[in-house]
């Protein structure tokens, strides 16, 4: 059942603008605006578990807030979308959570092929390997380089 208005009223023409497309002088949107738009990026949470935003951001946790604000952005234009996907964010949260597992898993993926290639090198360079593994509990696809030990070259000056 419909609602008649009094078209008389100050409510009445606030509608009316608010109705009315911005071509025509009103405030509605014109039609379909792809821009401002969100993206999205997961992330693990303390306890392991991958989110793309905190189901206690509604009802004002802090920390679940900021959370949820670190895993979405605005983009404003077609340029800045290019340039989020390319950095890694996705268009949807589910897109967002599938992507971050996939990498996760290329990055397990590389970890493996570079433990299976430790078994030819020698003692010393297993040695590092053991080390860089054992200094975190995430999975270190590659050995980091060793620093040169010794004294530091010395430079010419001109």
């Amino acid at each position: 059942m419909a609602i008649i208005q009094n078209p008389d009223t100050e409510y009445s023409r606030e509608l009316a603008k608010w109705n009315t497309p911005k071509q025509q002088g009103g405030l509605a949107p014109n039609g379909f605006q792809p821009y401002p738009s969100m993206v999205y990026k997961a992330f693990a949470r303390e306890n392991g578990k991958v989110m793309c935003g905190d189901p206690l951001a509604a009802v004002g946790d802090a920390i679940g807030e900021a959370f949820s604000r670190s895993c979405q952005l605005v983009v404003n234009d077609a340029e800045g979308l290019d340039k989020a996907i390319r950095d890694g964010w996705s268009r949807g949260p589910d897109i967002a959570i599938e992507k971050y597992e996939q990498d996760m898993r290329n990055v397990a993926d590389v970890t493996a092929r570079r433990h299976f290639s430790d078994q030819s090198m020698g003692e010393l360079a297993k040695k590092e390997a053991v080390l860089a593994d054992n200094a975190t509990h995430e999975q270190v696809p590659s050995v980091p380089v060793p620093k040169k030990r010794g004294r530091p070259s010395k430079t010419k000056v001109n």
